[in-house]
């Protein structure tokens, strides 16, 4: 049972270092590593394509690819599922880390409960690598990973919706990352992937130990540039059964007001329409609506100046 990690990445030699040792340090042994590498405007980083060269002559069990174009978050993150070989497709940031028996438990769980999805706890580092408690503490409550059972979940639908499962610390099935690719225009892109493995059924498992560590800092590639309206319009598509609708009403109308000040910005007024009369919208900020409805109808100028 192959298991393929993958590492999307940039311009970040040094964390790209520590995040393939931590890879190498797995106890399960039955892994390929598979290294993904965007260019910049004026060619790749001289640095990261040398070493990850030389890793891939030195282990029959690295792969390195070289992107001919940079494809941004997602579509690289496509680029590593075609790159990838095994059953089961981990996705970590190349400034990530992994505790050395996160392949074994993680591929344990999804082989016992025939998971689609098997994911864990996980710690949050500062750029040095140390261990932010408070920080991991507040974000895992956050998330709601602190009241998660082990084990198989009854209510993955529930567990997606609330953001529970954190894509540097998931084991996904390669094939359904292939039936659902990650949208390109978005640097969040795993949440509607999340949603719609659970929505058709999609078994998820979970590991309340914290197997992952994932590096907080301003160079993260998911810290800037967030693509909420385009997130919001894909999430609104899904169907989820009724019993789950005020949970996605939850998710869904946190966000629509920003989401909403995006589309008027870019100048995307059907978008910014469409959200504005979406049942999702919060019903306890209506005077924000008419606000919103009333720039909705200035021109374009004029609602740069504003927002």
């Amino acid at each position: 049972m192959l298991v393929s990690i993958c590492i999307p990445t940039y311009s970040r030699l040094d964390y790209l270092k520590q995040a393939v040792q931590s890879c190498l340090d797995q106890s399960f042994r039955d892994i390929e590593i598979c290294v993904s590498q965007d260019p910049k405007k004026d060619g790749p980083d001289r640095k990261i394509l040398e070493w990850c060269s030389d890793r891939a002559l030195e282990l029959p069990f690295f792969k390195f690819n070289l992107n001919t174009q940079n494809l941004g978050l997602a579509g690289n993150w496509n680029e590593c599922v075609e790159m990838a070989s095994g059953k089961y497709i981990i996705i970590i940031g190349d400034d990530d880390l992994l505790a050395p028996d996160f392949v074994r438990i993680m591929a344990e769980k999804a082989e016992r409960f025939l998971a689609d999805v098997a994911f864990c706890n996980q710690h949050f580092i500062d750029g040095k690598g140390e261990v932010l408690d408070d920080y991991t503490e507040e974000t895992n409550a956050l998330y709601h990973r602190n009241n998660l059972g082990d084990g198989p979940l009854p209510d993955a639908i529930a567990v997606v919706l609330r953001n529970s499962v954190p894509m540097s610390a998931a084991l996904i099935r390669r094939d359904l990352l292939v039936d659902h690719p990650f949208d390109t225009s978005l640097n969040t892109p795993e949440f509607e992937v999340f949603l719609k493995i659970a929505v058709g059924g999609g078994v998820f498992a979970y590991h309340s130990g914290k197997l992952a560590s994932y590096r907080v800092h301003p160079l993260a590639a998911t810290s800037s540039g967030l693509t909420i309206d385009k997130l919001l319009r894909n999430v609104i598509r899904i169907d989820v059964p009724a019993q789950y609708q005020q949970l996605k009403y939850d998710f869904v109308s946190t966000k629509i007001v920003p989401g909403i000040n995006i589309c008027l910005r870019k100048g995307d007024r059907k978008q910014a329409f469409r959200l504005i009369t979406s049942r999702y919208y919060p019903r306890r900020k209506l005077h924000i609506k008419l606000i919103q409805t009333f720039i909705l109808a200035l021109p374009h100028w004029a609602i740069k100046k504003i927002l």
